[in-house]
This record gives structure tokens, sequence and C-alpha cells, in this order.
């Protein structure tokens, strides 16, 4: 029963759609075959009207005749022109042309009637008006012929698409359900058995489907809240941009990175609102082709007044969508800086350990003979030269004594150090200013880990580098503690640090005089000093003016850490 009904349905569409082509065929036919009558017709009449007027004018005052009749016919809309023309084709009158209009051609011009006068040589020509009927039975019979061509073309086409789509899938679910049905098909009950059982069929598909869909919507979610989780937990800041150049992504560290928003979405990305997007920009836009992009870009941050490193990986897709992947690295350059530092600094070491043996024994040999020198003499001009040279071994001695230190980094002898032992320190460290120095604790309970010696060798080349700086300078010792480290400030109110606040702490980095035996190591050799107590110099300049170094230490606790 399914085959039949199956081959009715086909037979029934293709009689259909070829039947309403044949229609349309014989309408298209009829309205030609009726055209053209209204053409031969028009044509008769034209030339029976054209011998009309050829009749009426005579001989005689042909012109004057010719006009008279024509000019009427025109204005009534019966004909549109009409000419009389010589034997030669020359134009002897004319009525209703135009002097733009070319001189018709008998047997040449289209839609022009001529008869020759009887009497005459003279040739008298009409072009009937062409009515609007005439002009709606062309149209007709145009869009008749196309509506033709278009029932045809459905009609080869149609049976084709029917099948695949409709036939096919309709076939397997009526043989489905002939298989649940009982009996042959053929009888009433079992037609009806066949059509519940399909309904049944078709219920359970649209459960599985909708079960399907809602399986599909929960992976679709759960993929979605998993990639959102693994960007938001990423160290990097992760964008997506469409070929619009409007953001459509975007997770946590870009917001805090480019000042974004949940309103930023859809929108164009706000390249100028941070620096970043601002350095950013122009890479974005020299990158013309799909493909992927590595670049770095360094940030100055105007309020730590620190530069930052940021690598940057952008990928271009064929639709023009653009990933970008913005990395900070500014700990890792600095980790490979301290690195080649402390690399550089051990390479210093062990050539100033060798340089300072073999250059102090020289110098201590030639200090002794210039004392020999000196007290076989008692002139005063050799007396000065000899002092002048003194000084100069001296200062030689210091930049050997200053190689010797920093090549050999002492190991500290650590002891608890309290509030006394603390005010001590400072205090003998500001002796060295005199009266521009003041020490001011604010900390009553002080206990800190550290080599007192060394801790106030640090601090006195911290004061003792103010002073040379600027000798008006005043120098502040303050000593504050926090709920982890106990922190000794050095102020002055000096010219402050000429160069970057971590280039100070590299070996021979100076701005004083190396004639008097300045070497650019004391600040060196004070931050491994005091970073091998486990406590940690720092450096910068003040916003009123002058140099700020800050040593901290980690505060001993004796109570369980509460």
């Amino acid at each position: 029963m399914s085959k039949k009904f199956i081959i009715g349905v086909e037979l029934l569409t293709g009689l259909v759609i070829g039947a309403a082509a044949a229609a349309v065929a014989v309408s298209f036919i009829i309205v030609f075959l009726v055209d053209r009558e209204f053409a031969a017709e028009s044509g008769h009449m034209a030339t029976a009207t054209a011998y009309a007027i050829s009749n009426s004018i005579g001989a005689s005052n042909t012109v004057d005749i010719f006009e008279s009749i024509t000019a009427p016919l025109i204005q009534s809309g019966n004909l549109e022109a009409a000419v009389i023309l010589d034997s030669s084709g020359n134009m002897i009158s004319a009525v209703g042309l135009s002097s733009s209009q070319e001189v018709p051609v008998p047997a040449e011009t289209p839609d022009w009637y001529f008869v020759q006068q009887a009497q005459t040589d003279l040739l008298i020509g009409i072009r009937p008006d062409m009515s609007s009927i005439s002009t709606i039975y062309r149209t007709l019979v145009i869009g008749l012929a196309a509506l033709t061509i278009a029932l045809a073309v459905l009609a080869f086409f149609t049976p084709r698409y029917l099948a695949r789509t409709v036939i096919h899938p309709l076939r397997e679910i009526l043989f489905e359900a002939d298989r649940f049905s009982s009996g042959s098909g053929t009888d009433p009950e079992a037609a009806g058995a066949s059509f519940h059982r399909l309904v049944q069929l078709l219920h359970e598909r649209d459960q599985q489907l909708n079960e399907l869909r809602r399986m599909a919507e929960q992976r679709a979610d759960r993929v979605e809240e998993r990639s959102g989780a693994i960007l938001s937990v990423l160290g990097s800041a992760v964008l997506a941009i469409d070929k619009n150049g409007k953001l459509s992504l975007f997770n946590r560290q870009s917001e805090e990175l480019f000042n974004l928003s949940d309103d930023d979405i859809m929108k164009e990305f706000p390249w100028e609102r941070t620096p970043t997007g601002h350095q950013l920009k122009p890479l974005l836009l020299s990158m013309s082709k799909m493909g992927n992009t590595s670049s770095e870009l360094q940030i100055r941050d105007k309020i730590l007044k620190t530069d930052r490193m940021y690598s940057v990986e952008i990928s271009r897709s064929r639709a023009d969508e653009i990933a970008l992947l913005v990395t900070d690295v500014t700990r890792i350059s600095e980790l490979e800086k301290k690195i080649a530092d402390e690399t550089a600094m051990a390479d210093i070491g062990a050539a100033s350990a060798g340089i300072s043996h073999e250059m102090g024994n020289t110098l201590c040999a030639l200090s002794g003979f210039v004392d020999l020198l000196a007290r076989g003499h008692s002139d005063e001009r050799t007396l000065n030269i000899l002092s002048e040279v003194k000084r100069e071994v001296d200062s030689a001695q210091d930049r050997i004594n200053s190689l010797g230190n920093f090549a050999r980094s002492p190991e500290p002898v650590s002891s608890n150090l309290g509030r006394d032992d603390i005010v001590s320190i400072c205090g003998e460290a500001c002796r060295l200013a005199s009266e521009r120095c003041s020490v001011r604790v604010s900390a009553d309970e002080i206990s800190i880990k550290a080599d007192r010696r060394l801790l106030a060798s640090c601090i006195c080349n911290i004061v003792k580098n103010a002073i040379e700086a600027d000798p008006s300078s005043e120098v502040d010792i303050t000593v504050r503690k926090n709920d982890e480290n106990l922190i000794i400030s050095v102020t002055d109110t000096g010219p402050g640090l000429s160069m970057d606040r971590e280039e100070v702490f590299r070996p021979f980095r100076t701005t004083k005089n190396r004639s008097s035996g300045n070497m650019g190591l004391g600040l060196s050799v004070s931050r491994r000093i005091i970073k091998s107590m486990g406590g940690e110099l720092r450096g910068e300049n003040r916003t009123e003016g002058g140099a700020l170094f800050m040593i901290l230490f980690p505060i001993q606790r004796f109570d369980g850490g509460k």
C-alpha cells in the first residue's frame, strides 16, 4: 500500500505541474495568434486608410487637402504621422512628424504603410498609432512565455526534488510502519494500525531529537564553562576580535590590562584607553596576512615608575578574525637580568680577587719606598711631591680594598638584634653626618637576625653616599615595622638617583668622582651583604626630592607566629 501511495503522490505532483504548464502554453499560443491577427488587421486598416486619403486629395491642391484630411486623424489618435513623398523619396509634406525624425523609406521603415496616388507619382504614407491594446497583448505574450518556461522547468525538476526530500523519507517511514502493522495493510483495520504506528514512531523520533538537542546544549554549556574557567586561570590576557575590529571575547586578565568591561563586547576595541592597547594597535595593523606573529612590548608604568615587558602572540584566521595572547614577562626578564648580573658579578669577583692580591702587594711596596724617600729629603718641594704620591697610592689601595671586599663577600655571623642594638647601629652611622643626621625609631618590640658589624657597615655606606652626593644634604634614619618586616629607611635631601633604581645596585655604576677611589661597588656589596642575611635593600627617588633607601628584615617571632 505504501508503494501505491508514493506512486500516486509522484503522479499527482507531475500531473498538476504538467497541467499547469500545458494551460499556460495554450494561453500563450492563443494570445500569440490573437496578437498576430490584430497586427494583420491593423496593417489592412492602415493600407485602406492610405488609399482613402490618396483618393480624397485628388491632383490639385494636394498638400492643403492632405493636411486638412490627416490633421484630424492624428489629433483623434487614429494616426501617429502621415507624409507625401515624390518618386525620388523626397518629402513634400508631413503631418505629425518632427524635424528631428528621419524621412521614412517605403518598404524599409517599420510601421509605415505607403500607397501610390493613381493620377500622379506621389506616395502617400501613414504610420498608425500604436494603441495600448497592442502593448498589453505583447506584454501578456512575453509574460505567458516566461511562465510557460518556468513551469516546464519546474515540472522537470520538482519530481526529483520531492523524491529526494519527501518521497524517499516517507517511503522509509511507511516501510517501518508496514513492518509493525497487523496484516498486509490492505484492509481498513491494518491501514489504521499502520497509521497509528506511524504517528507513534514520529512521536518517538521527536522525543529522541529533543533529547539529543538537550544533550547537545548541555555539552555546549559545559564546554563554554570549561573554556571560560581555563581562560580565567591563565596568567595571560586573551582577546578575540572579529573582522570588523569589534571585541567578541576577553578574560579577566584582559579586563585588568586593557581596562575592559562587559559593555565593550561587540563594540570597537578601545585601543587608546590604555598604553598597552595604544602600542599594540600599530603591531596589529601591520599584520595584513593570516597566520601567527610574535613580538614584545615595553610599557612604562607611570605609577610604579618601572618598565613592564609583555610577550604578544597574534593569530589571524581565514575569516579575518584575530586572537591575541598578551603575557606579562616582566618577572622573567628581571630574573634573566639578575642571573646575568650574578654571573657577571661572580666573574668580576674571581678576577678582582687576583687583581687585588697582586696590586695590593705592589702598592704596599710602593708605599714603603715613598716613606723611605721622605725620610731622606728635607726640602719642602720634594716632601710635597712625595706626599702627593703617597695620597695617590692610598687612593689606589682603597680601590684595591673595594675590589677585595667585592670579591670576598664576607659570610655574616648572625645574632639576634633588639631595639637597642638597632638604635646603636643607626647612631654610629649618623655620626658620619654629624648635626645633619637624625634617627627616629617608632617600633618598640624589635627582634631581627643579622650580623651587627655588617649591618652597621651597610647603613654607614648609605649615609656616606648621601653626604658625598651633597655635603649640605639632610639625612634622616627612621626605624619602623609592619606585620612582617622591620624597615630601616635612610632618606636625604640631595639630588636623588640619576639612574634607574635597579641600575644603581649594579657593579661599577657611580656618578661620583672616581679619582677619589669611588668605583661604584658600595651599593652592590651592601645589597649582597643584606641579601646574605635574609634581608632586602631597595632604592628610589622621593617625590619631594632626594633619595630613599630601605633595608627590610623579617621580624623574628617568639610566640608561635601570632
